[in-house]
This record gives structure tokens, sequence and C-alpha cells, in this order.
């Protein structure tokens, strides 16, 4: 009996085959794949949404320069505006309006 006590204790372990070798190797390079598909993944979202942002930025800047700029065309068109560069450039007056001009000048 002691020959079968030996037997049962040393077995010898099996070989790994060729098969299980290409599938470990395969499932590696799978996980391994994926990996680099997540990490490119994020790395295009990161970079959408930092452009998301700056052209986000840039409407607000242009949409404040559009207003102020509105503003603008709706004073250079106010008659206020008008009479101001009338008075300033061709020297026009009112009727019944005296001019006085500072002749030391």
């Amino acid at each position: 009996m002691p020959k079968a006590a030996e037997r049962t204790r040393t077995k010898r372990k099996k070989p790994i085959s060729k098969t299980a070798y290409l599938y470990i190797i395969f499932l590696l390079s799978i996980i391994g794949l994926s990996f680099v598909l997540v990490v490119n993944q994020a790395r295009r979202y990161n970079e959408l949404r930092q452009q998301v942002i700056n052209i986000t930025y840039n409407i607000d800047a242009q949409t404040a320069i559009n207003e102020e700029l509105e503003r603008q065309l709706d004073f250079f068109d106010s008659d206020t505006y008008i009479e101001k560069r009338a008075r300033e450039w061709l020297g026009m007056v009112r009727p019944n309006e005296i001019l006085f001009r500072n002749i030391a000048e």
C-alpha cells in the first residue's frame, strides 16, 4: 500500500496544451484591445468636450460683440447722433438759433 499512497500524493500535472496557450493569448489580446479602445474613446471624448467649451465661449463672446454693434447701429441711426454730427462736421444750426464762434482760436 505504500506505493499506492505515493502515487496519489505525487500526481503529475498535465502540461498546458498549445490550444490553451492560444486561448490565453487570444483573451489577453481582446482585453488589451478593449483597453486601448476605451482609452482612445476617453481621450476623444475629452477633446470634443473641450471643443464644445471653446465654441460655447466663442459664441458668447460673439453674441456680446453683436449686441454692442447693434446698440451702436441703433445709436448711429438715431436723430440725436445725426444732429450731433451735422452740428460738429457741417456747422449746421437750428432755425432761430444763434451760433457763437471763438475767433481767438
